[in-house]
C-alpha cells in the first residue's frame, strides 16, 4: 500500500474518463474477489461442520496470530514487487488472498444465521459505498488521517489478538461496544482514505497501462481487506439476534 505515490492530487486533479475507468476496474476486481471469498467461506464452513477438528485447529490463537502477521507481510511484499510483477501474478495474489480471507471468514458462516449475515453484509455495502464515494469526491487531503487511523486500527488488532490468548482482558458488555465502535470509526476513515489513495495511484502512473492494470488488482485486494474488517466489526456490533 505504501509503495504508491502520495502526491497531493485529491483536491486538484480533474476527474476524467481514464480515472473513472481505473476506479471502475478496481471495484470490479474487488467484487469478483469478494465472490471468491464468499464461496470459500461457505464451503469451508460446511467442511468444518463435518470435520470439527479442522475448525478447532485453524481458529486456535496461534494460528489466528499467523493469519494476522501474514496479511501485512503479503501486502508489503507484493507492493514492493509490483512494478516487476506480471498482471497474472498480481491477479493470482488478489484471488489467492480472497480465498485466504474466505477461510478466515468461514467461522462466521458457522456461527451466525444466514439472514443475519445477509443483513450485516448489505449494511457493510451501504457504509463502505458511502465512504468510498466521500473519499473519491472530497477535496480534503485524507492522508494524514489515514496515518493515524492505521496506527489506531493496528492497536485494535493487537488488542483483539492478545485477548484470544488472555480471555480475561477480552472486552465484554459496554466495553466491547466502545472498543468495536472506535474500531468502526477507524476503519471508516481507512476506507475513505484508501479510495483517495487509489486516485493518487492513477495519477502517479497515468499513461502506463500495464502498471495501472496491476495497481487496479492490488488496490482491489486492499479494498477487500478493508471491507472484510468493516464487516467483522459490524457483525460484532449488530450481529446478535
Amino acid at each position: 500500500m505504501n509503495q504508491f505515490n502520495t502526491t497531493n492530487v485529491g483536491a486538484t486533479a480533474p476527474t476524467d474518463a481514464g480515472l473513472k475507468s481505473f476506479m471502475t476496474g478496481t471495484y470490479r476486481y474487488m467484487m469478483m474477489a469478494m465472490g471468491v471469498t464468499a464461496v470459500v467461506a461457505y464451503f469451508f464452513g460446511q467442511y468444518m461442520i463435518a470435520n470439527p477438528a479442522v475448525g478447532n485447529f485453524i481458529f486456535q490463537p496461534f494460528v489466528l496470530l499467523g493469519f494476522v502477521i501474514a496479511i501485512p507481510v503479503l501486502f508489503g511484499t507484493i507492493g514492493h514487487k509490483l512494478p516487476s510483477m506480471s498482471k497474472g501474478g498480481v491477479l493470482a495474489f488478489l484471488f489467492g488472498f480472497s480465498a485466504f480471507m474466505g477461510i478466515f471468514l468461514s467461522a462466521v458462516t458457522v456461527a451466525y444465521d444466514p439472514l443475519i449475515i445477509a443483513k450485516i453484509f448489505f449494511m457493510t455495502v451501504a457504509l463502505f459505498g458511502a465512504l468510498s464515494l466521500f473519499g473519491y469526491t472530497t477535496r480534503t487531503d485524507l492522508m494524514p488521517y489515514l496515518k493515524y487511523a492505521a496506527i489506531g486500527f493496528a492497536i485494535y488488532v493487537v488488542y483483539m489478538v492478545a485477548s484470544a490468548f488472555f480471555p480475561a482482558i477480552a472486552p465484554t458488555g459496554t466495553l466491547q461496544m466502545v472498543v468495536q465502535g472506535v474500531a468502526l470509526v477507524l476503519i471508516s476513515v481507512i476506507a475513505a482514505s484508501k479510495t483517495q489513495l487509489l486516485k493518487r495511484t492513477y495519477y502517479s502512473a497515468a499513461g502506463d497501462t500495464a502498471m495501472l492494470d496491476k495497481m487496479s488488482a492490488y488496490g482491489a485486494a486492499m479494498l477487500l481487506l478493508t471491507f472484510i474488517n468493516m464487516f467483522q466489526i459490524l457483525m460484532s456490533l449488530f450481529g446478535r439476534d
